[in-house]
């Protein structure tokens, strides 16, 4: 008899767990305020998500020179947090049911794979009691 098969369900968190829209937009704002900015229209920033945030700033800027760019992303880390502090993404309708289902499974293991820092991830677990 063979051992049962196991599966391994990874999970992104920002646009597929939790709706971290409005936090990722108004620390953009926010980011390229700092520097006397107008903040790249809402599909431009959106389409951005998931990269590294120098290669973000760097799509998002061309056209500014490095330090200028270095200095948005410094902004933007500066501004997220006290966001993320006054509010928490909310996780997408059915994401939570659809962690327990799959949790409740002994067959499956679940991760996550992301480009949230540490920081930024235990936050959003806990907030959301998914630790």
């Amino acid at each position: 008899m063979s051992a049962p098969r196991r599966r391994l369900v990874i999970f992104d968190v920002d646009g597929t767990l939790v709706d971290s829209q409005d936090l990722i937009l108004a620390a953009m704002q926010a980011a390229f305020a700092s520097e006397g900015l107008i903040a790249p229209p809402r599909p431009a920033v959106l389409a951005i998500v998931g990269l590294s945030l120098p290669e973000a700033i760097a799509r998002l800027a061309p056209g500014q020179p490095q330090d200028r760019q270095e200095r948005i992303v410094s902004a933007y880390k500066a501004s997220f947090g006290p966001l993320r502090a006054e509010r928490t993404a909310p996780l997408y309708p059915g994401a939570r049911a659809a962690l327990a289902t799959l949790r409740a499974r002994p067959d499956v293991r679940l991760g996550i794979a992301t480009g949230k820092s540490a920081r930024g991830l235990r936050h959003l677990l806990a907030a959301h009691d998914l630790s």
